[in-house]
């Protein structure tokens, strides 16, 4: 079961609250998205940088980089994050205008629905 990629995502997401696993077998078996945003939401916060104190409320207009104190490196890795727990790319391009949640939802939202159009 282990080397099944397609319990590889529900194990990515075995650190997060239940309501955030549920979420993403939500968006996977309806394409519900609500909850690829509720998923979004608690991985930026999950992946914060370390010492970086408490979260402030988080919204769509919360900053990764003022807000969250997000840098180049821990970008990078919630992106890997995304891209292997919803198997699509997030190239340069599409990231580069990434400040907010929202924005970062949003562009993960984009690519599945174009992975959706292109299977």
């Amino acid at each position: 079961m282990a080397n099944n990629p397609a319990h590889q995502p529900v194990s990515a997401l075995a650190r997060f609250p239940a309501e955030v696993l549920e979420a993403y077998e939500r968006y996977r078996a309806s394409g519900d998205a609500r909850a690829v945003g509720a998923v979004v939401a608690a991985a930026v916060v999950d992946y914060r940088p370390s010492g970086s104190g408490a979260p402030p409320a988080v919204t769509d207009q919360t900053r990764l980089f003022e807000d969250l104190a997000y840098d180049s490196v821990a970008v990078a890795e919630l992106i890997f994050f995304f891209e292997d727990l919803f198997d699509l790319t997030l190239s340069n391009e599409d990231i580069v205008g990434v400040r907010t949640i929202g924005d970062l939802r949003a562009c993960v939202m984009l690519k599945l629905g174009a992975k959706a159009k292109n299977p």
